[in-house]
């Protein structure tokens, strides 16, 4: 009988045996490899001397260090005349039957397949993770995603029917995604907008760098993180709005933190916004308030209902923030 199968490489090693993990989606068995070191480079005396290097985590004569660089767990290997570098990763596969007739080879059939089945295997490694991460305190552990997941149609055998159509795509989303550090070839308009911010007495304002925050959790496929970290962020930036014209208003430093620490976000971008700006997100940018309510949904549903934000949901919560504080740096720049 064909199968799906997810197949993902964990960023830690475990004991191999199949672990049981529940998610929002169903019950799901995950069967995990025992660990076991896989070189990626050995420097020998004698071409021989490759094989004595220990498959397992230990070995008499020999001295290991390891660390983490996603997505591996490194290990150094040093025996006698011998050096290699490698990784002791654990293996996760999850296996869904497709009953006869099913369509293994129909494309219409197999189409609802592949969209459901990679959204469960995903939230059950993730759940996974998170588990071990926690139990672990392994802080450095990221999230996977989609694109660190292979899905394929096997046969009993192991045999591929269907390769995961969305690999090589997703491969070269997170390819581009990758962090950039020359900045040599950046275009004239950014060199002068770096130095106009280089004369600021507050070039980058806390909203700002929470945003980054934000950024760098999507980045690590923590799409909770991002979602409510963005929510901080409009706060953060609505507050100092705030502060400024309540300030220009004479209000004493109490009344403000009163004020601040009692209103709702939405109460801060409306009436309060309104009355010490003389703008209002609700009045002034409708499409900006109706994308902020989504947010705040959005952020409600993962602190008090426990929701888990798709990968989407992390972007559009990115998008919306992104959008709100450039409206806001609007406002504070009409109300100096």
């Amino acid at each position: 009988m064909p199968a799906l199968v997810a197949f993902a490489s964990l960023p830690f090693s475990l004991r191999g045996g199949d672990y049981e993990v529940v998610t929002s989606l169903g019950s799901v068995t995950v069967h995990v490899t025992q660990a076991g070191y896989s070189p990626f480079l050995t420097v020998t005396s004698r071409p021989e001397l490759a094989q004595s290097i220990p498959q397992g985590l230990q070995g008499e004569g020999w001295t290991f260090y390891t660390w983490y660089d996603h997505p591996f767990v490194l290990r150094l290997a040093f025996g006698r005349n011998v050096a290699s570098l490698g990784s002791i990763n654990s293996c996760a596969t999850i296996v869904r039957p497709i009953a006869a007739g099913g369509g293994a080879h129909d494309e219409s059939a197999l189409a609802p397949l592949l969209k459901d089945f990679p959204e469960l295997a995903l939230a059950a490694l993730n759940n996974l993770v998170a588990i071990v991460r926690r139990e672990a305190r392994l802080y450095q552990v990221f999230d996977l995603r989609r694109d660190d997941i292979e899905i394929t149609v096997r046969r009993d055998d192991g045999r591929i029917i269907r390769e995961d159509p969305l690999q090589a795509l997703l491969a070269q989303q997170e390819q581009e995604q990758s962090e950039r550090f020359d900045l040599h070839g950046e275009g004239d308009e950014w060199y002068l907008e770096l130095n106009a911010s280089l004369q600021e007495t507050e070039p980058v304002p806390l909203a700002d760098d929470l945003l980054m925050e934000a950024e760098r959790a999507l980045i690590q496929r923590f799409p909770r993180q991002v979602v409510t970290t963005c929510h901080t962020a409009i706060e953060t930036a609505a507050s100092a709005s705030l502060t400024r014209g309540m300030a220009r208003r004479g209000l004493p430093d109490d009344e403000v933190d009163y004020l601040l620490s009692t209103k709702s976000l939405s109460s801060k971008l409306d009436p309060l916004l309104h009355k010490y700006s003389g703008f209002s997100l609700k009045l002034d940018s409708i499409t900006l308030w109706k994308s902020f309510n989504v947010l705040n949904d959005m952020r409600n549903d993962v602190v008090h209902r426990g929701r888990r934000p798709t990968f989407q949901d992390a972007e559009l919560a990115i998008s919306i923030a992104r959008g709100i504080l450039a409206w806001l740096s609007k406002v504070r720049s009409r109300n100096r």
